[in-house]
Order: C-alpha cells, then sequence, then structure tokens
C-alpha cells in the first residue's frame, strides 16, 4: 500500500512538473533548457529529462537552430511541437455553430462555419459532431479532445448548460451528449469564460493576471480573470450582464420588465431589430448582414454600430470603476468584423472619474482573434485540461515517463 501511494505521488509531481515546463513554454517560446530551468526553479537536469520524455510524446520539440554560437556547447531551445496534436473548439450560437482545429500552441488551423435554423440541442449537435468528423478526416493532427461553448449558465463541473436563453436550452447536458456522438473528450465552459482564457493564455491579455473580457452579442456577458484564475462565482454563474442597466432604451422590453438591460439595448438582437426598422436589412436578415454593410461602407449602418459601441463603453466604465482591472479586452460585434473599440475607449474615458481608470486608450483593447474568436476560445477549454494534465489526455506521456 506504500508503495502504491508513493508511486500515485511520484506520478502527481511528475504531473505538475511537465505541466510546468508546457506552460512556460507557451508563455516564453522557444528556450534553451538552461535557462527555462532557471526560469521554472527546476535543475538543468530534471529539465532535461522531462522534457526529454515530452518531446518523445509529442509535445515539444527542438528548435531547429541553437541560440548562440560560439565557444562551448550551443544552447538548443526546446519548443512546444505544434506538429502532432491539436485541440477542437466548437461554439453554439444562434443559427451558427464554429468549429475550429487550433495546435498545442493555439494557432488557428482550420475553421468551419455552419448555418442552423434550429435552436433544438439533438440537431445542432449532430451537426457539430458532423464538422468534428470533417475536422478530424481532413488534418493530420490527432485530435486530444473537444471544448464546447455556448452562451447563457453553464456549469463546467458537471458540463451541463443550464440555461440559454437564446436558444431556449434548459439542464442541457452538453458534454455528455457531444461525447456521445464523436468520441472523444469534451469539457464545456460559457463563452465568455472561454474567451477569457483564451485572451489569458495566447491573445491580448497574454500575461495579466487581472482583466475582463466583455462580450457583446447575442447573449451579453463578461469573463473575468482574477490573479490569473478565471472567476466562476458560487454557482458557476459569473458574468451574465444581459440585465445590467445601462444608458439607452430599447424599443422592446425585457422577460424582466425593463427596457434598459445591456442585452436589450445594445446586443446583437436589438441591433438586427434597430436595422429592419430602419429598413437596412430584410426581415429574414441578421445582425452579420449589418456587419457586411458596415464593412461595404453604408453610413446608416456604420452609425447604428457606433451608436452601440458608445452604450458598450458607458458600461466598460462602469465595470472599470467596480472591478479596478489592469485591462478590459472588447469581443463580440463592436470589434470585428467592424472595429469600433475606439468609439468604445473614448466613450468609457468619458465617464471615468478623473485618475480613477486611467488611460482607456491603453486599457481598453480589441480581442487578438477577430471573428474566429468564439471557435478558438471553446477550443482553449480543453487546451487548457491538455496542458493542466498532459498525462491523462497523451498516453505516450505515461509510457515514456521512465
Amino acid at each position: 500500500m506504500k508503495e502504491l501511494m508513493r508511486s500515485a505521488q511520484l506520478s502527481d509531481v511528475r504531473q505538475q512538473n511537465y505541466s510546468t515546463i508546457m506552460r512556460e513554454l507557451m508563455r516564453s517560446g522557444p528556450t534553451a533548457r538552461t535557462d527555462l530551468a532557471s526560469a521554472i526553479g527546476m535543475s538543468t537536469g530534471s529539465v532535461t529529462r522531462l522534457t526529454g520524455a515530452l518531446a518523445r510524446a509529442g509535445l515539444v520539440r527542438e528548435a531547429a537552430e541553437p541560440t548562440t554560437r560560439g565557444m562551448g556547447r550551443p544552447k538548443v531551445p526546446v519548443a512546444i511541437d505544434e506538429s502532432t496534436y491539436g485541440v477542437i473548439g466548437v461554439h453554439f450560437g444562434l443559427h451558427r455553430i464554429n468549429t475550429c482545429l487550433i495546435d498545442l500552441r493555439g494557432q488557428l488551423v482550420a475553421e468551419i462555419p455552419a448555418t442552423e435554423r434550429t435552436t433544438n440541442l439533438r440537431p445542432l449537435l449532430r451537426g457539430a459532431a458532423r464538422s468534428v468528423r470533417k475536422m478530424i478526416d481532413s488534418h493530420g493532427l490527432t485530435v486530444l479532445g473537444v471544448g464546447a461553448s455556448t452562451g447563457g449558465w453553464v456549469d463546467s463541473s458537471s458540463g451541463q448548460v443550464h440555461s440559454q436563453p437564446v436558444l431556449g436550452w434548459q439542464e442541457a447536458p452538453l458534454a455528455e451528449a457531444l461525447h456521445d456522438l464523436v468520441g472523444l473528450p469534451v469539457l464545456v465552459d460559457s463563452q465568455v469564460r472561454a474567451l477569457a482564457l483564451a485572451e489569458h493564455w495566447f491573445g491580448a491579455a497574454a500575461g495579466v493576471d487581472n482583466f475582463i473580457h466583455l462580450f457583446v452579442g447575442n447573449v451579453v456577458g463578461a469573463g473575468f480573470v482574477f490573479n490569473g484564475s478565471p472567476y466562476r462565482g458560487a454557482h458557476s454563474a459569473a458574468g451574465g450582464l444581459d440585465h445590467l442597466p445601462v444608458a439607452g432604451r430599447s424599443g422592446q422590453t425585457c422577460v424582466c420588465g425593463s427596457r434598459r438591460c445591456f442585452a436589450m439595448v445594445a446586443g446583437d438582437l436589438e441591433t438586427a431589430r434597430r436595422a429592419r426598422a430602419a429598413g437596412l436589412i430584410t426581415d429574414d436578415q441578421e445582425v452579420y448582414d449589418v456587419f457586411a454593410l458596415a464593412v461595404s461602407g453604408n453610413p446608416q449602418a456604420r452609425r447604428l454600430l457606433q451608436d452601440r459601441a458608445g452604450v458598450v463603453g458607458t458600461a466598460t466604465a462602469t465595470l472599470i470603476e467596480l472591478l479596478d482591472p489592469e485591462l478590459v479586452v472588447i469581443g463580440g460585434g463592436v470589434s470585428a468584423p467592424v472595429d469600433h473599440v475606439a468609439v468604445v475607449r473614448d466613450a468609457a474615458q468619458d465617464r471615468l472619474a478623473s485618475g480613477r481608470g486611467g488611460d482607456a486608450t491603453a486599457r481598453i483593447l480589441a480581442s487578438a482573434f477577430g471573428p474566429h474568436a468564439l471557435g478558438i476560445a471553446a477550443g482553449a477549454i480543453m487546451l487548457d485540461a491538455v496542458y493542466r494534465s498532459p498525462e491523462a489526455f497523451v498516453p505516450a506521456l505515461t509510457a515514456t515517463a521512465g
């Protein structure tokens, strides 16, 4: 029994060391083993042994060229290997499913956007599974798992979507049902936390330990990262901002009875409704058609989106005053495909107390991922799990541990 306990403890330590090495390489890029050892507080011998096992398993590789030349043995850097493994992200939105394949560096390899007219869970899952299988068959990476995200109240620990009001989902077993269809590990989380995670890992907030990702789409929400960790709340429901009172007034009443809820005033559904009322789009068109008009230079569409960005800016000022983050990353249609983040900054700066909010130009940034953000962020859910427990997803790593 003692031997089994000791073996388990050693395995846990090894797993933690693998994770530490991979996370540092993700953060710093190609690094010589001696420099890596210094950065993470480990002996060079241990780093050499552990990176050897990671390399044999296909998780890291030696860079092609030494980092230094001249006297003595050259330092050959090691780096995350992007050529062997990948993860898939699936985002479920209103009438749209975005499926992305990303490598172990978080880089987009391929994307499959799909339009779905239904909001029913089972048909959407079958459509997502088809895209996942197509992605696996079309590319050479070994897929380690699938991350899935959607708006609303998502419990990552149970894999359940407790409530997704735009799609009409209640107590949807998203992780279990998608796993049954694709036969791969599946992890789920809310889209705002997934977006915050991706920005923290390899996006606009890389290296920033206290920030907010504010997403404005069909649903409105924020992902919070405090002291380097995502904040989920007591019931995994943190970040819902749909009903936050904001400046402006909707032409329709929210289910809560107000006309001043954030989603009702500045969400995509309200933006599309206003565009229809102005004759910019037809009844069967959506907010994406408003974006297309703005990209083509239509002044009415641009004005409509700028007005929306102004509302987002005043709400951003409220979040800055309340939580004092180092950074706010803006995602959704405010930042892509038509970038109105400058309008958000100006509106936020006007509302912030003097000296309280700092320079909004430096403190408010657009998402690093543009129109691909939602699919990449869903993939980041699984990528984070792989980095935390590489042996759990790559059996070859356990086999090479000796």
